[in-house]
């Protein structure tokens, strides 16, 4: 199925940034429900989309950042996504196109994830939103929240995050013990994703490895994560992090789970149960 989605990399022939966008969103899109809803929006001088399904409220607002390593990925290809938590949480999405690498380096998307956080609290009460994201897009929820808050900037009512890529130094041990079961995400990816990123920045720089910033002052985070994820000691860290700064936090660990198995939801059990899990969470949050 993934290689299907992906023919360049099936064949062996060259395959472009563009190719490698325009297959993501065209996997991401075929999982895209009838019922979801859809308008573009400028959100603070980046361009967004809402997305969301019949009944939801339009004061409460999930602010969801795609993943694809910074240099793929769109709002577009999230709006399944998107649509399976608005139906259950009763809320809106914005899915911010951030400006991706290599075209654009850091800091630029996290100057955008801050200008859509800065937007939404101007349109509804911060405690009405939640931001949260997927893989690359958790860790730029997490590295917005810091810049936001460092700013003053009157923190959202939670995060979700999902498979958050948050150490670019790829320390886990997690990197070592699941290389065999995590096809979608490796060591040496991540170097590559890195110079496209950031290039000779610091990649312990926390607005882009989260893990080695102080989170002190965020808000109440989710943190959900499959046990066969190269990822899985990102999320173990950002929860100890969150633990030892008095956060509130709830992580919820997959067992057996791969890389974003959630976006898989319509044919993975597993997948919608992490679903139900996230807007469980994003509904209670906005709604206390």
């Amino acid at each position: 199925m993934f290689l299907d989605a992906f023919p360049g990399l099936e064949d062996g022939s060259p395959v472009t940034v563009e190719d490698l966008r325009r297959y993501d969103d065209d996997l991401w899109n075929s999982f895209l429900p009838d019922d979801a809803i859809t308008e573009s929006v400028d959100a603070g001088g980046v361009p967004a989309l809402w997305t969301g399904t019949e009944g939801a409220s339009p004061d409460k607002v999930l602010i969801w950042l795609h993943g694809g390593g910074y240099s793929i990925g769109s709002a577009a290809g999230r709006r399944a996504l998107a649509a399976g938590i608005s139906r259950q949480a009763g809320c809106r999405v914005l899915l911010p196109d951030y400006r991706l690498a290599p075209e654009n380096r850091f800091p630029a998307a996290v100057e955008d994830a801050v200008a859509v956080l800065r937007w939404t609290t101007e349109l509804v009460d911060p405690s009405s939103i939640v931001i949260g994201g997927d893989s690359a897009g958790g860790g730029l929820a997490v590295a917005a929240l810091l810049s936001s808050r460092d700013e003053g900037l009157a923190p959202p009512a939670a995060a979700v995050l999902l498979s958050p890529l948050a150490d670019f130094t790829a320390s886990g041990e997690s990197h070592r013990i699941n290389k065999e079961l995590d096809p979608f995400v490796t060591a040496e990816m991540l170097a590559g994703l890195g110079e496209a990123y950031f290039g000779d920045s610091d990649r312990r720089n926390p607005l882009i490895s989260p893990v080695f910033g102080d989170i002190a002052g965020l808000p109440p985070l989710q943190i959900l994560v499959g046990t066969a994820e190269a990822l899985l000691d990102d999320s173990r860290a950002l929860a100890r992090s969150a633990v030892n700064a008095g956060i509130d936090v709830d992580v919820r660990f997959f067992d057996g789970m791969f890389h974003l198995w959630p976006m898989f939801a319509s044919i993975l059990p597993e997948g919608q149960r992490a679903i139900d899990a996230m807007s469980a969470f994003v509904r209670d949050r906005i709604e206390t």
